[in-house]
């Protein structure tokens, strides 16, 4: 046991001996493993593990910054570079666009210059909901102005649409109280118009524009390319907002339409259109049709067709049949009238002449289901070829037919172009219907009945302008209603147009006389005027069924002639659809033509004469 301490205290002795002085003693008792262990070693194991993150710091920012950059040039070079072409295009989309520039209507006169057709500006109300600071005190401002329901303004204002039409056509006084009125996002922008300052004047002869600036029907649809005009463009620059802020030059100038001037007479028109209306009025009639035209040229002075319409409220028409003109677009079976085809004929055919004489027994057998009657049911007795147009015998146009023969006969109607169109420069015209030998509708009965103006029908342009030829010695010439054409300053008139000679100069004068003279005592002596020699023959025609046959009751009552007869300056046709209170044109047309002519020899300062048949 000794010498185990012993030896432990030597041991001690000698690791003593190896320390400095500075260094004490272990405590005696205490094992070399159970010594406590100290905190110094620590910081030095710490200072060895963050120095190396210290450095790497700085690497990973770079890393990143180069990165980023990176990403970024790559961005920069596919917007600038790869997307170059299609940036800018979008870019000259939306601040360098394209300003379309409408053109102007040409304007509509008469004859004299009197403004028929014109443009005006009127205003259209926009809002732009997106710029209105008050919806509700602005919808109820703006309703009353434009009689807009205040509820249906406030929806739209306080909804998504970032603008709206609120009213179109606005008049001056309402756009005026929108001014006053001074509401952010609400706004005027202009609006062209078509106009007719006449009113109803002459509506079936213009026609008129829509919404969709395209004429419709008459001359503004005839005409319609040449009286619109080219639209321009010019380019414009546009700000963030879209406005204009720079309007560069045109790329292509807008053309204004070109100007019509008519052969329409307006103090002419109006006592057409007045005659008419008094008329109709006067024998309880349908409608009614009267041309005035000028038979050396075939200038329409007068064209006036009832009922018809107003052009500034077209929108407001419910029967569109009220823009059809009738004196161009609709046929009618023009009776005795048509006796002057079959006289011109039968005179220039040299088979008759004014005093070959028939015995007229009141009827004419044709076959054993049609024979021809006169119109009073009874009949002459033996008259030559004028008393047969004084008497308008239907027996007599039925046996000059015969003289003629089927070919010579249909060779005259053809001749006079029947069945075609006139070529008048109006809309949608009609070319009439002529049965001829041959078709499958036609038989021996056509011949007969087509002699005295029924089974065949006629547009009032194509009657007007066949009297016409026999006015003008002979010669036929095409109808037009426009005198000349006006583009850029520069004035076309419009020639005339002949369209050949269909009778001889002989057998013009010859049926002229013939139709002067049968009117006297006849059955157009109430259109005729004393001092004045007039042409003139009546006509009174059943009116088809469109179940087949004729209205029972119903007539077209007209009379066509031409004055002075031997120097003729105008021809006039009246038609009379359905007058109640008389069937013959003889009573409910000739009169009008006798008022109507008095007034166009005080419009065109034609003396009487004192040597007129009528003294």
């Amino acid at each position: 046991m000794l010498e185990s301490g012993v030896s432990q205290t030597k041991s001690r002795g000698r690791s003593s001996a190896t320390r400095t002085k500075s260094v004490p003693a272990r405590p005696v008792g205490r094992k070399r493993s159970q010594r406590p262990k100290t905190t110094v070693v620590r910081p030095r194991a710490l200072e060895r593990t963050q120095a190396p993150a210290r450095e790497s710091r700085p690497l990973v920012v770079l890393i990143f910054m180069v990165f980023a950059a990176s990403a970024l040039m790559a961005r920069l070079v596919f917007w600038q570079v790869m997307q170059h072409s299609a940036l800018t295009r979008r870019a000259n989309v939306e601040h360098a666009g394209l300003y379309v520039q409408p053109p102007s209507r040409g304007l509509i006169y008469d004859s004299s210059g009197v403004q028929l057709a014109t443009d005006v500006t009127q205003n259209q109300v926009y809002a732009f909901p997106r710029q209105i600071k008050d919806a509700r005190k602005t919808a109820n401002l703006v309703a009353p102005v434009l009689k807009l329901s205040f509820t249906r303004l406030l929806d739209l204002f306080t909804g998504d649409n970032p603008s709206l039409l609120l009213a179109s056509n606005v008049p001056k006084s309402v756009s005026q109280k929108i001014i006053d009125l001074s509401l952010p996002g609400i706004v005027l922008g202009p609006q062209i118009k078509r106009y007719y300052p006449q009113g109803t004047v002459a509506s079936q002869i213009l026609g008129f524009v829509d919404t969709a600036n395209a004429g419709q029907y008459g001359l503004e649809q005839y005409y319609n390319s040449y009286l619109s005009g080219h639209a321009g463009v010019r380019s414009v620059l546009r700000d963030t907002a879209g406005n204009n802020i720079q309007v560069g030059t045109s790329a292509s100038p807008s053309h204004n339409g070109g100007n019509l001037q008519l052969t329409l007479d307006r103090t002419v028109q109006g006592l057409v259109e007045d005659e008419l209306h008094k008329a109709i009025k006067v024998h309880h009639a349908d409608g009614g049709t009267i041309l005035v035209m000028e038979p050396s040229t075939g200038a329409v002075l007068g064209m006036a067709s009832a009922p018809s319409f107003n052009p500034n409220t077209y929108g407001t028409v419910r029967d569109s049949s009220l823009f059809v003109n009738p004196a161009v677009q609709s046929q009618y079976e023009p009776g005795s009238t048509f006796k002057i085809i079959t006289m011109a004929a039968g005179l220039d055919s040299h088979v008759i002449t004014p005093t070959t004489s028939f015995d007229d027994t009141g009827s004419f057998y044709v076959t054993h289901d049609y024979t021809v009657h006169n119109w009073n049911m009874s009949g002459f007795g033996i008259e030559n070829m004028t008393q047969v147009l004084q008497h308008s015998a239907n027996v007599g146009a039925s046996w000059v037919a015969q003289q003629l023969g089927t070919d010579r006969f249909y060779r005259y109607v053809k001749a006079f172009q029947f069945g075609h169109p006139t070529g008048i420069d109006l809309a949608n015209e009609a070319p009439g219907t002529l049965p001829l030998p041959g078709d499958r509708v036609w038989t021996i009965d056509n011949l007969y009945a087509n002699s005295y103006g029924q089974g065949l029908a006629v547009t009032p342009i194509q009657m007007i302008r066949a009297v016409a030829a026999v006015a003008n010695g002979g010669m036929l010439v095409k109808p037009h209603i426009v005198k000349a054409m006006e583009y850029n300053g520069v004035v076309h008139p419009i020639q005339p147009v002949s369209l050949g000679r269909v009778i001889s100069r002989q057998t013009a004068r010859t049926l002229t006389n013939m139709l002067v003279h049968s009117a006297v005592g006849g059955e157009a002596a109430a259109a005729l005027i004393k001092g004045y020699n007039i042409a003139a023959k009546t006509g009174t025609a059943n009116i088809p069924s469109p179940t087949g046959g004729y209205i029972p009751g119903a007539t077209i009552a007209s009379i066509v002639g031409f004055a002075p007869a031997f120097h003729p300056r105008f021809v006039v046709l009246v038609i009379l659809r359905h007058p109640r209170d008389t069937l013959y044109g003889s009573i409910a047309a000739a009169p009008v033509m006798h008022d109507l002519f008095g007034e166009l020899f005080m419009h065109y300062n034609v003396p009487p004469i004192a040597n007129a048949v009528n003294k």
